[in-house]
């Protein structure tokens, strides 16, 4: 009798848990559909795009300001079920791991077949792929130097000319991407993003395990740091390599934490060779190798050895791709534009523009290289004091922060760069007002670029942007209408919600498996 009635109870809060859950997945699919179906006018298009004769397709392009106001009002909505979500999580009548896992599916199911969002640097991923494919350098020339590469006419005209700044593991994983696509715009595009989808599935595999060993619950470092919609956006939708650099960094942590550092700094050279800044992860690992050391001179063995594997990797991966150490000299590559969203840059804009009011001449480019020096010495420092005090965040909290500094201080800042320490505090970081800051920069962040991923109308952008709010006002009105918690909360075992949004999910009342 006590188990047939623990059963029971068992389907009553599981049946009231899906009630409330299938409402936010919902809502989000809704917002993702939304969004895909403005992407397929208002995304990041290719010029030669074989399914402009589709009436659909035709349809929607006929107007591509009710394209983008479609598309960014689901952009809003997917946000908002997001951030709704986020308040069940840890409560009695929370999503379970796997429910999280299903609604993540839910979500990126429309992106995945979608146009590309939000940029258009998957055209250069593969203009330097195909590169690679007939024997060019891209780390010499960039995909101007060869006119008749396939893809370089949907390649952003500030990149045409560019050396790339990957590694050769992607580089050699883009030619291969490249070769099987048959130099066809469309295939290549879904090849750029299955090895994005990789990252992401790394992510999902490990970031539980890296937040147990941080003592996080697994279900809040999933939503912050799998379901955020900037991964949605950018590493599903928009096929940024960066999600290979964060999956693998994820899984060499956890190698690490596990005691396997051999093989955590293999997999961290590993993506290293995706992206440069991943070396930072190869400093912090240091102390945390020498900790599981015996003997003496410990801290210096553990440096030599760290030294020693990811040398090894380089050179083996640079010999065996035979491209060479070519990405090493085109690391300046992304500081040779302006960004608005880094505050060095910007800071060094306005010095300029003060400079030629006051009659002293456009000191412009002499300002940012101030500021963007000064912002580099800075995230130095603070890496530096991380990696003296990782005590307090620990090995994977610490770097994460670390990764945040160097970003948000580096002369170019893309919402997906800070994707490298979000996902890394969601997973290493409990404390409620680091994880607070993180939501709201992750809410925010996400509304900040337009689905074409490059310049648009003004007019088309208060037009989507009043959608957007319309939209999103209405289902938070909806949400925390007098009576609405308790009506959701009806049937189940738990507690109702809190009558306000949380910005981060609440404290977990029970272990969850």
């Amino acid at each position: 009798m006590p188990s047939s009635l623990a059963i029971r109870l068992y389907r009553y809060r599981t049946a009231g848990e899906l009630r409330l859950l299938d409402r936010y997945r919902t809502l989000g699919l809704a917002g993702a559909t939304a969004l895909a179906i403005g992407g397929v006018a208002a995304g990041a298009l290719p010029r030669r795009d074989p399914f402009t004769d589709v009436p659909l397709v035709g349809w929607l392009r006929s107007s591509e300001q009710l394209s983008l106001a479609v598309g960014y009002a689901g952009l809003a909505l997917l946000v908002v079920a997001w951030l709704f979500l986020g308040r069940r999580i840890g409560t009695a009548e929370g999503p379970s791991r796997r429910s999280l896992l299903v609604t993540f599916a839910a979500w990126a199911a429309p992106l995945c077949i979608a146009p590309p969002m939000f940029s258009r640097d998957v055209y250069s991923y593969a203009a330097q792929g195909w590169m690679v494919h007939v024997g060019a350098s891209p780390y010499f020339w960039g995909p101007g130097a060869i006119p008749e590469n396939p893809f370089y006419v949907d390649v952003p005209a500030m990149w045409s000319h560019t050396p790339a700044p990957y590694g050769p593991v992607f580089l050699q994983l883009a030619r291969w991407v490249v070769d099987l696509g048959s130099d066809g715009t469309v295939p290549t595009v879904l090849g750029m993003r299955l090895l994005a989808l990789a990252g992401v599935l790394l992510l999902i595999r490990y970031v539980p395990r890296l937040a147990a060993h941080c003592g996080v619950p697994a279900d809040r470092a999933l939503w912050l740091g799998v379901l955020n919609p900037l991964v949605l956006l950018h590493f599903v939708s928009g096929a940024h390599n960066d999600a290979l650099l964060v999956g693998l960094l994820v899984a060499g942590l956890v190698l690490v934490l596990d005691r396997r550092p051999a093989l955590g700094v293999v997999i961290c050279s590993l993506a290293l060779l995706v992206k440069a800044p991943a070396a930072l992860a190869l400093v912090f690992i240091v102390p945390v190798w020498a900790q599981q050391l015996g003997g003496r001179l410990r801290l210096v063995r553990a440096a030599a050895a760290t030294a020693a594997v990811s040398g090894a990797v380089i050179a083996s991966v640079s010999w065996l791709t035979g491209l060479g150490y070519g990405w090493i000299n085109a690391l300046n590559t992304p500081g040779t534009v302006r960004n608005w969203l880094s505050g060095t840059t910007l800071l060094g804009e306005a010095v300029g523009l003060l400079t030629k009011v006051v009659g002293l001449g456009d000191q412009t480019d002499e300002a940012i290289k101030v500021f963007r020096g000064t912002g580099g010495l800075l995230a130095l420092v603070i890496c530096l004091l991380l990696l003296a005090r990782m005590e307090r965040y620990g090995l994977v909290g610490s770097l994460g922060l670390g990764f945040i500094a160097v970003v948000a201080l580096g002369p170019v800042v893309h919402p997906w760069y800070l994707l490298w320490g979000f996902v890394l505090i969601a997973a290493g970081i409990p404390a409620l007002g680091v994880r607070s800051v993180v939501v709201i920069a992750s809410a925010a962040l996400s509304m900040v670029l337009m689905p074409k991923g490059g310049t648009v109308d003004v007019s088309a952008i208060v037009q989507a942007v009043l959608s957007a709010a319309a939209v999103a006002g209405s289902a938070a009105l909806f949400e925390l209408l007098p009576g609405r918690s308790a009506t959701a909360a009806s049937g189940t075992a738990g507690t109702p919600p809190p009558p306000l949004p949380r910005l981060v999910p609440a404290a977990p009342t029970r272990p969850r498996t």
